[in-house]
């Protein structure tokens, strides 16, 4: 799919063509690796190039207009209007995907990722469309990954009785590894949840996450302003 759409839109040739020169062998390996999962995305819903295209410029579109409010307001989008429409879900999980194809950041965070060990437990909280897992596949024993909004797509990826559809309420302590990739900026209140996983952590035990700053997605709750504000906090 992402060699359709490069030849089909020169916008999308542009940047792919440009991560592609900055690619070491070993990230391209994980370049396609992540260009195999969105084939397999598209394959499941049934989508065209057309249809990619047109979803994920429409989620861009959203996204353009709520970074121009941002800059102006220095408010997220969920602050200036509590009622805003949600982008369609299929949009937003093509842009996640398509993202880490595109940007050199989103896919060394992927790169950084694949590289934890050990992962004889692991937690995942917020899964999205199960990317994470998709990479780590052949390092991943045991695990259980919890997610409210994920699609149905994601049990192509996670066995049904490993997915949850819900929140995770800090039950099961047992866990060496624990992942929230980009999802703390989706919480109201993402110290409170840091110190309730901290809590339930064995010694010994690790959290992987990531965060993101000055970002007005539309379900983004929380700015941490910068690192070192996040960092402190942390600490």
């Amino acid at each position: 799919m992402i060699n359709l759409l490069v030849n089909k839109d020169t916008r999308i040739n542009f940047f792919y063509k440009k991560i592609q020169r900055s690619l070491s062998y070993k990230q391209k390996k994980l370049h396609q690796k992540i260009a195999d999962f969105l084939n397999l995305y598209c394959k499941y819903h049934k989508l065209s190039y057309k249809k990619v295209l047109k979803l994920y410029f429409q989620f861009l579109s959203f996204y353009s207009d709520d970074c121009k409010n941002f800059i102006s307001t220095k408010k997220y989008p969920f602050a200036i209007n509590k009622h805003i429409k949600r982008i369609n879900r299929i949009s937003y999980e093509l842009a996640l995907i398509i993202s880490c194809l595109l940007t050199k950041h989103r896919l060394e965070i992927m790169e950084q990722i694949t590289k934890v060990s050990p992962l004889n437990k692991s937690l995942f909280i917020g899964v999205g469309t199960g990317l994470e897992i998709f990479l780590l596949k052949k390092k991943l024993f045991n695990f259980v990954a919890y997610d409210t909004n994920s699609s149905n797509f994601v049990l192509k990826v996670i066995d049904k009785k490993k997915f949850k559809k819900k929140k995770y309420d800090f039950s099961n302590q047992n866990f060496d590894t624990i992942f929230a990739i980009e999802f703390l900026e989706h919480l109201s209140h993402p110290f409170k949840f840091l110190q309730d996983i901290f809590l339930c952590m064995n010694s010994g035990s690790k959290l992987i996450c990531t965060t993101a700053k000055n970002i007005p997605q539309f379900d983004h709750m929380y700015n941490f302003r910068s690192q070192k504000f996040f960092e402190n906090r942390v600490k």
